[in-house]
């Protein structure tokens, strides 16, 4: 009696499961406002955490920078927001800074 509702319970879920597909990756923009990215990790460990930027860009200094970039919609405010985050990375690979941009596109 017990295991004829127990394995309908168990298929119901595997079925669903199965129908919804795996659980979507994180958006990067989210990881790196979390702080999941830190000072000191290395290029590979950031690519894991927070997936492929939007582009990598060398600096003159040395070093370079990955940007991450998403449009999202502004409730409070009715409109789109473009935000940037900037994950940089010393000669060495290793993670010295994320800073962060935001601005509303004109209309």
């Amino acid at each position: 009696m017990v295991g004829g509702p127990l394995i309908f319970i168990l298929l119901a879920v595997s079925g669903v499961m199965a129908f919804l597909g795996p659980t979507p990756r994180p958006n990067a923009m989210e990881v790196l406002r979390t702080g999941k990215v830190k000072p000191g990790m290395r290029e590979a460990e950031v690519l894991s955490v927070a997936g492929q930027p939007k582009a990598s860009v060398p600096r003159d200094t040395g070093g370079f920078f990955y940007r991450y970039q998403r449009s999202r919609w502004n409730p409070e405010a009715s409109n789109f927001t473009e935000e940037d985050a900037y994950v940089d990375f010393d000669d060495s690979g290793y993670v010295t800074g994320v800073s962060f941009d935001a601005r509303t596109p004109s209309p």
